[in-house]
């Protein structure tokens, strides 16, 4: 049920200790990489602030300065700060925004909101909607907005900020309806609506695993939700529902409401463009992935490093069709040629692997939808974190690890939830961050009006008093170095982002590509082995998977493979594992036929383009240009401009000459973007038949160039499209 409206009291309330947390079970297992290695490291900490639980748990924390500093002596800006965890646990109380509060003179706000079954169960319709942890923080957000005023807060100054799950929370309340008006500006660490495990995309599934358990496992969805509704809370909670790997089983869905579509549509529509923006990652977010999957204390061994990456696209990639090209694929791009041996280079780019799928594309692709029409965009890249035995000794920042100096734990000095041995370089950093920070909350830029100055921690300057950190726009991608070297650097991972974004939804279609049967022209079958294996699509059918391997060198026995021993004297005879070529011949073929494919596509918009003008100047009317306006954010030389040409198929109908009236031509690809972030066993928004046959009187081309798409129903304005639903 949505949240409802607190029931008055008469006399004076005692609001001086923390209220009770939403219901909750952190014994069952825990999804340890989605978390911070503090939270998890310090789980019988963590019971402690969770031992009282109520059902009534919608409350706020309020930490109002005591002093008025001199440069601000009006409302307070506040800071609204979600906590994360995975949608099953976590509560506002664990987190002290007294130092930010008093340093950064704003009032900063912590609050509790139902996770879980109870905040997060869905049937996919009216039964049971979903979505009312994120109903809980809008609620808190509209009390905070009616009330703040009475605590000396500026309720045209509100800032949400969260750091991972809490993160995406943050990130989808800027795309909701619901949160319009509540607040003004967004700071995401470490988070998307566009990560994997943002969104449930199957929460059916999940709610009939639920209903089995605690025996109401009806068809009718209304009588199920009844049945749960009738069970306890405790009982309900205790049930051990685990998620597929790299997703969540209870959390926010697209329900055509509080989230009315999938938000990568929502951010290409502009729907968050009025607010500003910060956001960022850590250098090592994907640690836990590594840690939890391969024994990573002396480095990752070459089949350590197979086995996390056949894992990974098992798990995340469902759909055998050109899953092994994929595989490939992947551990071509994350080896390091140069040191391709070494174990520990290996553990580096297995947690990069998994911090640039996980937690870079997600917010760089987001940092490009809301920057490309102008609305103030901050990027950073996080590169420090505290020395503790919480983590090893070779790890990067890891997820959460901003965390503390966000909240200035090192200027009071380890607590029990972090318990570092802080630096004055940790205090130093620590000021600065939660400068940036606040300076955001009040003026919507980072570099003002506090300016950096940490001289009562260092008696000499600190270098960020020289760097002035650079908005971010989609050309320049200009973001700053957070660590004890700051600087400002461009195009954060910009390989890496590109290969997950551009290439990977492409490797898909290969298959289907490299083996279309026309009317007229046979294609062999492929060569398979005897033993033909078989995965179970989503529907219950059959896919082929081929399990042809490349030939074996006569110099290789495949029998002898586990007993082979590399300092044996074999005499002069230099034998090597085909498989290095293999994986280097499916690798080139792979991204060969995928740039193939995109040239094909762009020499047939320019081949229509020339008809076009050609058809266009035969009947006296000059060919149409694109409208340009001042805030066209490209200003693309000519040759980008060609190649980001797009065929709208609903606006554009080409018409069939007579020598090739029954020609065929090939269907436009979907945008496997999407899909690629739904669970395997979702429902497949991509079959064996998605290449098909279509007349040629229509034709469509997919995108080439994503942020440079203008359609005929682009309006002049600056924003996207003329009924956004975005504040003006």
């Amino acid at each position: 049920m949505p949240p409802e409206p607190p029931s008055s009291w008469s006399g004076i309330k005692n609001a001086t200790h923390f209220a009770p947390v939403c219901p909750q079970n952190i014994h069952n297992a825990v999804p340890e990489i989605m978390m911070p290695i503090w939270f998890t490291f310090n789980l019988d900490i963590v019971t402690t602030y969770i031992q009282d639980q109520h059902e009534d748990c919608l409350y706020l924390n309020i930490y109002v300065p005591t002093e008025d500093d001199i440069r601000d002596t009006g409302a307070k800006p506040v800071m609204v700060y979600i906590h994360g965890g995975s949608y099953m646990e976590g509560t506002g109380n664990m987190i002290d925004g007294s130092v930010l509060a008093s340093y950064g003179n704003v009032i900063v706000i912590t609050l509790n909101y139902r996770v879980g079954v109870l905040g997060f169960l869905s049937t996919g319709d009216q039964a049971a909607k979903g979505n009312y942890g994120l109903l809980d923080q809008i609620q808190a957000l509209r009390w905070i907005s009616e009330n703040i005023g009475f605590f000396g807060g500026d309720s045209n100054r509100i800032t949400v900020f969260g750091s991972g799950i809490g993160a995406s929370c943050v990130s989808l309340l800027t795309l909701s309806h619901h949160s319009e008006g509540l607040f003004h500006r967004a700071i995401i660490q470490s988070g998307s609506a566009l990560s994997s495990w943002a969104v449930n995309y199957q929460p059916v599934k999940y709610t009939r695993l639920l209903a089995e358990k605690v025996g109401c496992n009806v068809l009718d969805t209304s009588d199920m939700v009844d049945c749960l509704r009738k069970k306890s809370s405790r009982e309900l909670v205790e049930q051990d529902i685990q998620p597929a790997r790299y997703h969540v089983a209870f959390g926010p869905v697209i329900d055509g409401d509080v989230i009315p579509d999938d938000p990568e549509i929502l951010m290409e529509q502009g729907e968050f463009l009025n607010y500003d923006i910060m956001l960022g990652v850590n250098q090592g977010e994907g640690l836990r992935f590594v840690e939890n999957v391969v024994d990573s204390e002396d480095g990752v061994s070459g089949n350590d490093f197979d086995f996390s990456v056949s894992d990974f696209v098992d798990s995340l990639y469902g759909y055998p069709e050109g899953k092994d090209t994929l595989r490939e694929t992947i551990k071509f791009m994350y080896t390091d040629w140069a040191d391709r041996d070494n174990p520990e280079t290996r553990r580096k780019t297995l947690v990069a692997l998994f911090t640039d799928h996980q937690w870079v594309e997600p917010s760089v692709v987001t940092a490009d939808l809301h920057a490309r029409y102008g609305s103030p965009t901050y990027f950073y890249a996080f590169y420090h974190h505290c020395q503790s035995l919480m983590k090893p000794a070779w790890s990067d920042a890891a997820h959460g690890d901003e965390v503390p100096y966000v909240f200035g734990i090192p200027m009071i000095g380890p607590t029990d939830l972090f318990p570092c041995n802080f630096s004055k370089n940790d205090v130093m950093l620590s000021a600065v961050v939660m400068t940036y920070w606040t300076n955001f909350a009040k003026t919507g830029d980072p570099n003002k009006p506090v300016p950096q100055d940490t001289k009562f921690i260092h008696t000499k300057a600190n270098r960020f008093e020289e760097v002035a950190w650079s908005k971010y726009n989609p050309q320049d991608q200009l973001y700053l170095h957070i660590g004890l070297k700051p600087r400002v650097r461009d195009h954060y991972r910009a390989t890496k982002v590109a290969f997950w974004k551009h290439l990977v939804p492409h490797l898909y279609n290969l298959h289907d590509m490299f083996h279309y049967t026309s009317t007229t022209t046979k294609v062999p079958p492929p060569e398979t082995t005897q033993n033909t294996l078989s995965t179970k699509r989503p529907n219950g059918k059959n896919w082929p998977f081929n399990t042809k391997r490349p030939p074996m060198s006569p110099a290789y026995n495949s029998e002898d493979k586990d007993s082979w021993n590399d300092d044996e004297e074999t005499g002069p005879l230099v034998v090597e594992n085909p498989r290095d070529y293999s994986t280097e011949l499916s690798v080139t073929i792979a991204v060969g036929a995928s740039l193939l494919f995109l040239n094909v596509l762009a020499f047939a918009a320019l081949y229509y383009r020339k008809d076009k003008r050609r058809q266009d100047s035969s009947h006296g009317q000059p060919s149409p240009q694109r409208q340009t306006t001042s805030n066209d954010i490209g200003h693309h030389a000519p040759e980008e401009e060609i190649m980001s040409l797009q065929m709208n198929q609903t606006h554009h109908e080409c018409e069939a000459g007579n020598s090739n009236e029954g020609a065929l031509r090939l269907a436009s690809l979907p945008d496997y973007t999407l899909t690629l972030r739904r669970s395997p066993d979702d429902i497949p928004l991509m079959t064996p038949n998605t290449i098909t046959m279509i007349p040629n009187s229509l034709v469509g081309m997919p995108n080439l160039l994503p942020y440079n798409t203008f359609t005929t129903g682009f309006n002049s304005t600056s924003l996207p499209h003329s009924h956004s639903t975005t504040r003006v």
